[in-house]
C-alpha cells in the first residue's frame, strides 16, 4: 500500500476523487474499503500537479519569446539573397542606366515572388474600381472619359496577407466632370444673380 501511495495517479484519477463515505463495495460485495485517498496523498498529489502546471506555464512563456525573437527567421533568410542583389548593383556605378535598372527590376520581381510564398500579395489598383476596404483616396479627378470610381493613378501599393489587408493602396480616383448648367459659374458667397 505505501508503494502505492508515493505514486502519483494520472490527471483523470484526480478529478475522480470519491466524495461520499470512502466505502464501497469490493468485488466480492464484503463492505471492505476501496481504495480512497487519505488527506495527505490528496495534498502530495495536488502540490505535484500545481508544479507540473507551473513548468507547463513557464515552458509556454519560453516558447511564446523565442517565437517572437525568431518568428521571422525564416521570413529574413529569404529577404538576404535580395539584399546581395542589391549591394551588388550599387557596386556596379560604371554600368549603363539601362543595366542598372534591368538589374534592379529583376531584383524587384524576385523579391515580390519570394514574399508571396509568404502570403503577401499586391493589391491590383489602376483601372479597377474604387474599393474603400482596400484602397485609399488621396485625390479626385474630374475625369469624363472614366466612370465615376474608376482608379486613375497609384500613389502607394497595396498588400494583402493571407487574404487580409496589410496595407491599403493610396489612390487618386476619377470623379464625375462637374455639370455645365448652360456656363454660368453658381454664384459665390457675396455676388449676387
Amino acid at each position: 500500500m505505501k508503494d502505492r501511495e508515493k505514486e502519483s495517479p494520472p490527471a483523470e484519477a484526480v478529478a475522480e476523487v470519491p466524495t461520499g463515505e470512502g466505502v464501497e463495495e469490493g468485488p466480492a460485495g464484503g463492505g471492505e474499503p476501496a481504495d480512497t485517498l487519505d488527506a495527505a496523498s490528496l495534498k502530495e498529489q495536488l502540490a505535484y500537479l500545481a508544479a507540473e502546471f507551473e513548468n507547463f506555464r513557464k515552458r509556454v512563456a519560453r516558447e511564446r519569446e523565442a517565437q517572437a525573437a525568431f518568428g521571422n527567421e525564416q521570413l529574413l533568410r529569404a529577404v538576404l539573397p535580395f539584399l546581395d542583389n542589391l549591394e551588388r548593383a550599387m557596386g556596379q556605378a560604371g554600368a549603363s542606366a539601362d543595366a542598372l535598372l534591368s538589374g534592379v527590376r529583376m531584383t524587384y520581381d524576385q523579391f515580390l515572388a519570394e514574399l508571396r510564398k509568404f502570403g503577401l500579395v499586391q493589391l491590383p489598383a489602376p483601372g479597377g474600381m474604387f474599393d474603400p476596404s482596400l484602397h485609399e483616396a488621396i485625390a479626385s479627378v474630374p475625369s469624363s472619359g472614366k466612370a465615376g470610381g474608376t482608379i486613375l493613378a497609384e500613389a502607394r501599393k497595396g498588400y494583402l496577407l493571407h487574404g487580409r489587408l496589410l496595407r491599403p493602396a493610396q489612390v487618386t480616383v476619377a470623379a464625375p466632370p462637374p455639370e455645365d448648367d448652360g456656363g454660368d459659374a453658381p454664384a459665390g458667397p457675396g455676388e449676387r444673380t
